[in-house]
């Protein structure tokens, strides 16, 4: 491998611009006028629902979680109805068309059919639900049983996402996976049997010693069940996380280097596309039929994403904001009559053009013609220096309609180059 372009690989930007200063107690009544929430303009929308709740904590996991105890569930729950009344009511998502819905977390497959069942009775009562083109539910394949996936599809879902991580049990158990490979392979069929062909996995690579062998044991069964659309984590390592701690005390083999790291890209981008999927971004690898709608208006669209629950992320009405993530801190909040947001930023029409490139090359190309003609510039006569320095590292290729990330070294490389149109102030607000 040629000297690396960067000295690590980021993780990839899932919203820009993102909250970045805290509000403070007396800040929070204005939060309804900061996201124009009296706005009657129609509107389109996408909505996330946090669910933060496992039955086991991976050691390597980074989101707002929370141990599953069906108390603690049934507080939550009623919290998170509440803050989607307090946003509900208002004009502007009264006058909304929510276009695609995520519930993710945490593991939503841990709730039981009665709390999904008055999941959704609350999303449909609170939210313009009418025209919903895609409905996500995400979870773990040892939590997820036949009657719940009957159930969702009965309520409309019609993806579903599974952290699978790893097909291969001695690697799940260095992880600390709940679920074992016959968890997901029952899971995956009896989605499909339960009339929800669309199904989505996680798979995560360099994990603690894994062979390249390994790997592509693990994407070969990826292409055997027919999954539409895959998604591919590097495997990232977090001081003072157990994981770490374990490969740290020598009690599990260490991960392999960068080397390691963008060879298993490689050579997954080379066998997923000879069996048919397409590169849609820095990690999504999809087959005809397998499209994330929800990822393609939030990332290409920009539409507002309103976010609800634990430590959950959104854009309303020009205001980017994020959850607080501490459950007791959450609950009180939305119990006082508060919108739950610890962090906030007024977008300005500046931060545009960064956010058009910084989300749009996640997704592997930008389209130069409709950057010049909303901004009245092109890309790389706006950031001349960026672009000289990504085209001599051989990163990304400038051609008359499109500038793409190159391969495969602009696509390994992808999260890096988009964080480098992030703002230095904002910047600052995202996770390492």
């Amino acid at each position: 491998m040629n000297k690396p372009a960067y000295p690590f690989r980021e993780i990839g930007i899932g919203h820009y611009p993102m909250g970045n200063s805290p509000v403070a107690p007396e800040d929070s009544k204005r939060l309804p006028s900061l996201m124009n929430l009296n706005d009657a303009a129609a509107s389109s929308k996408l909505v996330y629902v946090h669910i933060p709740f496992c039955d086991s904590i991976c050691p390597f996991c980074p989101y707002p979680k929370a141990f599953n105890e069906q108390g603690a569930r049934q507080e939550y729950l009623t919290a998170l109805f509440r803050e989607l009344e307090m946003y509900g009511f208002t004009p502007q998502i009264r006058n909304s068309s929510v276009e695609a819905l995520y519930i993710g977390g945490g593991t939503p497959s841990v709730l039981n059919e009665e709390e999904i069942t008055a999941l959704f009775e609350q999303l449909q009562s609170t939210l313009p639900m009418h025209s919903v083109e895609e409905i996500t539910f995400e979870g773990n394949p040892a939590s997820f049983t036949a009657g719940k996936l009957k159930l969702l599809h009965a309520l409309g879902v019609n993806r579903i996402s599974l952290g699978v991580q790893t097909f291969n049990d001695e690697l799940g158990r260095r992880l600390g996976l709940l679920q074992t490979c016959e968890d997901s392979l029952r899971t995956i069929q009896q989605s499909q049997e339960a009339g929800i062909s669309n199904v989505s996995l996680d798979l995560m690579y360099n994990l603690p010693g894994q062979t390249m062998e390994e790997w592509l044991e693990d994407l070969a069964k990826v292409v055997e069940l027919g999954i539409g659309h895959v998604t591919l984590f590097p495997l990232k390592l977090i001081p003072g996380f157990g994981l770490f701690k374990r490969i740290a005390g020598g009690e599990l083999p260490p991960c392999g280097d960068l080397e390691l790291e963008q060879q298993m890209y490689v050579e997954a981008c080379h066998y997923l596309e000879s069996q048919g999927y397409a590169v849609e971004s820095t990690y999504d690898f999809v087959r005809p039929g397998g499209h994330h709608i929800y990822s393609r208006k939030h990332f290409d669209d920009h539409l507002d994403l309103l976010s609800v629950g634990l430590g959950a992320f959104g854009d309303v009405g020009g205001y980017a904001y994020q959850n607080v993530k501490l459950l007791p801190e959450y609950v009180k909040k939305v119990t006082s009559g508060n919108l739950p947001v610890a962090l906030g930023y007024e977008v300005k029409a500046d931060d545009l053009p960064n956010q058009f490139l910084a989300m749009g090359l996640r997704r592997t190309a930008i389209d130069r013609q409709l950057f010049q003609r909303k901004f009245g510039i092109f890309p790389e006569e706006m950031f001349p220096e960026l672009f000289d320095k990504f085209v001599k590292a051989g990163l990304v290729e400038i051609r008359e309609d499109t500038i793409a990330l190159k391969r495969f070294e602009g696509l390994f490389w992808g999260n890096n180059v988009c964080k480098e149109f992030c703002e230095e102030h904002i910047k600052m607000a995202f996770p390492k």
